[in-house]
């Protein structure tokens, strides 16, 4: 578990890579907002759970890239950029990114879990 913020999207990218559903969920914080797309919010543990299902159902291969963390008392604003890779069904190529702006919450037992997970700011590279 990430004692560090700048540990948690290594974390998060090494669990997506590997499919590991469980792992990435113990990531989020009980009460994470994870934006599915422009407009539309989890709402809920069980609605998470069914984004990130979708989002590793996709088998690609996540690349996460911090740039900032700007800090106040146990909250973090982080931003960056990532890129998903993979193939399609029809065995074509894809690769998209964007531009991330992320809401890490520190816990009662000093871990970082992402509260409000936003991968929607703008195209990657800005």
């Amino acid at each position: 578990m990430p004692s560090r913020p700048e540990e948690l999207h290594p974390a998060l990218a090494a669990a997506y890579n590997a499919g590991d559903l469980d792992g990435m969920l113990a990531l989020y914080d009980p009460r994470a907002a994870f934006v599915v797309k422009p407009g539309h919010v989890t709402d809920g543990p069980s609605e998470l759970r069914e984004a990130l299902r979708r989002l590793v159902g996709i088998r690609g291969h996540l690349a996460v890239h911090p740039d900032s963390f700007v800090r106040s008392d146990d909250v973090i604003l982080a931003l960056g950029g990532y890129t998903l890779s993979g193939r399609r069904r029809d065995g074509t190529p894809f690769e998209v990114g964007s531009r991330f702006a992320d809401i890490l919450r520190r816990q009662p037992d000093g871990r970082w879990l992402l509260a409000v997970d936003n991968g929607f700011n703008s195209p990657w590279p800005a």
